[in-house]
């Protein structure tokens, strides 16, 4: 038998549910002593992203613009959480790089968002998981595709 189709647009309902994952995996990291935020940065930042190094390239992988994410950067900078060190190649983009504390954060943060994932992936089979990955891949590219050049 055929399920009914929804009535709620599809972008309404990726939006809608991807605040509501954003803002539980946010809780989720801020009781463990980070946010949302703090854990994109840590990412890009990480040696396993290395490449993301300079600042705009950084800020592209964490997925905001450099303005915005210079506050960011800095506050974990005064924390301790990161540094900036100048680019040898690129005089005007500096690379963010871990500290130490920002290294254990990181690792910390990870445990977090492991189990968080494992959360998400309750009663989903590997088939329901690489359906919604394909979704997800068509949906951007259905907006790309869309968008004015």
């Amino acid at each position: 038998m055929d399920m009914p189709a929804r009535t709620e647009p599809i972008g309404l309902q990726v939006i809608n549910t991807a605040q509501l994952v954003s803002s539980a995996l946010d809780v989720a990291l801020t009781a463990a002593g980070g946010s949302l935020g703090m854990w994109r940065i840590l990412v890009a930042a990480s040696g396993k992203a290395q490449r993301h190094g300079a600042h705009p390239a950084f800020s592209e992988a964490v997925g905001v613009v450099v303005w915005a994410l210079s506050d960011d950067v800095h506050r974990m900078e005064v924390a301790g959480l990161v540094v900036r060190q100048p680019d040898p190649q690129k005089s005007d983009e500096p690379r963010v790089e871990l500290t130490d504390a920002g290294g254990a954060l990181f690792h910390g943060l990870l445990r977090v968002v492991v189990a968080f994932d494992i959360r998400l992936r309750t009663g989903l089979a590997a088939e329901d998981m690489d359906a919604f990955s394909s979704v997800l891949t068509r949906l951007g590219s259905n907006v790309a595709a869309a968008e004015p050049s």
